[in-house]
């Protein structure tokens, strides 16, 4: 086979690849948070891996999604938006948080799976 056909042939087997879904992929990562969120809420440690923090009084946590981008390829995306965070301190007094978040997601065998996330307090001192 000729390095120029073994080229034009390895392009258009390209062009067929398989087109994602970027919006499908989005609505997905975004009803994934919402049930993250409803697992706070529940304080259901068997649905997240937060189960250190589900033992503070009277936690609230809520987070959604301003943008989510999805990779071409439909296995990784980004997703960032705000978050409000409360909860009863040792001495009983209010905690209240909120600032941002970054989110980082990775599709395996078709189930998206957060790779990490972090946030950034929107106050000075919490």
């Amino acid at each position: 086979m000729s390095p120029i056909f073994a080229l034009i042939t390895a392009a258009s087997l390209g062009g067929c690849a398989r087109q994602t879904d970027i919006a499908t992929q989005e609505r997905t990562i975004r009803e994934l948070e919402k049930k993250w969120v409803q697992a706070v809420a529940a304080k259901d440690t068997t649905a997240m891996a937060w189960a250190g923090i589900l033992k503070a009084p009277n936690l609230s946590l809520t987070f959604e999604s301003s943008k989510v981008v999805v990779s071409s390829a439909g296995d990784l995306a980004v997703a960032t938006g705000p978050y409000k965070l409360g909860m009863d301190g040792p001495k009983g007094q209010r905690i209240e948080d909120a600032g941002k978040f970054v989110e980082a997601w990775t599709r395996v065998n078709g189930d998206w799976k957060v790779l990490g996330n972090i946030f950034n307090s929107d106050k000075s001192t919490i």
